[in-house]
């Protein structure tokens, strides 16, 4: 342990520390215009020089490189914070994270030219520290969203041991006759910095999970959804709307089906164009969407200009009333484009499930009453009554 010396140690974590920092910033690579692990790179890159400036600290004047060094692990800690709040969905903390560090910071000044002690200065950056990494754990734990909660919950308990390695720091006295000079700090004070540096490599590999666990859910979800209208795709509408109507079958309770298609959709495509024919999908989409909102209904792009609703515990009044709301809708709201507004119509078939969990039978009688709204004339609602609908509880 005589050999554990502050130098050696300064030298072993600042090489750790900009190989972290250049390693996870390699992750930028493939992630570009994702502000998360920018923020996060850019704080590791802070601690490092925050480290280079530690071991610069016998060619620099003392006071600037005390200030020097804790406003860069200050800026480090910050934007961590801030990455760690964008990755649950939350606002960046900037007024409370400035305050904190401002306050920080003249804390550093006036123990550095008015009372100069290393004992307080250390504590104080403990203390900060402890500060950060509970405010962080408590965002990952407060509010990461349910599928990403496994990874937060192993980052925040990672942050969470970070912040006990510093409060076992603050509660460790400065050896004798260190006076200002953190290289004399003492050997316990040197084996909780050694202790950091594994913590360290904990914390980033923390940060890694995070964003590997994010970019899973994110595929999973873009595997699950249609790429023009965002609405779920044809395979993920069948195997939830399968589940929820079994479900609902063996609860008794009501199910209906709506099978929408646009009027004259290929007139759209060659008269404006198949761009127009996309915008007017995405509008209908985003038109329905509207309509929907407060409902865990599904809603999906079946296939082409034909979109599919499946209401769990609609009956067919409910379920009539919704489908003409949403023609006359969708009627109402002309998608505006440079060479005139383009007027959407739509066809809708309603069909209720009988007692067997059947949903392709179910789209298919959709279609049937789909098929006759479309003889009628367009632009209606049909209904399919050859099955009489399960009754509810």
């Amino acid at each position: 342990m005589a050999s554990l010396d502050f130098p050696t140690i300064a030298i072993i974590g600042l090489l750790l520390n900009i190989g972290l920092a250049a390693g996870f910033s390699l992750i930028l690579l493939v992630m570009r215009g994702h502000p998360v692990p920018r923020l996060w790179a850019a704080s590791l890159w802070a601690s490092a020089l925050s480290t280079v400036l530690l071991g610069l600290q016998l060619h620099m004047p003392e006071l600037a490189s005390i200030l020097a060094r804790n406003a860069f692990a200050v800026l480090g800690s910050m934007l961590m914070l801030f990455g760690v709040a964008l990755h649950v969905g939350r606002r960046a903390p900037v007024r409370p994270a400035l305050a904190l560090a401002g306050a920080y910071m003249l804390a550093i000044v006036w123990f550095s030219v008015a009372t100069p002690d290393l004992g307080v200065r250390l504590a104080l950056y403990s203390v900060l520290i402890i500060i950060w990494k509970s405010w962080e754990s408590w965002l990952l734990l407060r509010h990461a969203p349910a599928d990403i909660r496994r990874s937060c919950r192993l980052a925040a308990a990672v942050f969470l041991l970070d912040a006990a390695l510093f409060l076992v720091r603050a509660l460790i006295p400065v050896a004798p006759g260190a006076g200002g000079d953190i290289l004399r700090a003492g050997l316990p004070m040197n084996v909780t910095y050694v202790g950091g540096m594994f913590v360290m490599l904990g914390h980033t590999f923390a940060l890694v999970l995070l964003i590997v666990e994010r970019q899973m859910v994110d595929l999973r979800r873009l595997a699950r959804r249609d790429g023009l209208t965002g609405l779920l795709n044809r395979t993920a509408l069948m195997g939830d709307g399968g589940q929820q109507l079994a479900q609902c079958v063996r609860q008794r309770q009501p199910f209906a089906a709506m099978l929408l298609d646009l009027d004259h959709f290929k007139r759209i495509n060659d008269t404006h164009g198949h761009q127009a024919g996309d915008a007017v999908l995405h509008h209908t989409a985003r038109t329905l969407q509207r309509n929907l909102r407060g409902h865990d209904w599904l809603l999906g792009r079946y296939g082409g200009e034909e979109f599919v609703l499946l209401l769990p515990g609609a009956g067919m009044e409910q379920a009539l009333a919704l489908a003409e709301r949403l023609r006359a809708a969708l009627e109402a709201s002309p998608l505006g484009r440079d060479g005139g507004a383009i007027v959407t119509t739509t066809s809708i078939g309603v069909a209720i499930a009988d007692a067997t969990p059947d949903l392709e039978r179910l789209l298919a009688r959709a279609d049937a009453a789909l098929y006759r709204a479309k003889a009628a004339g367009r632009n209606r609602v049909a209904c399919d009554l050859a099955v009489e609908p399960t009754p509810a509880a």
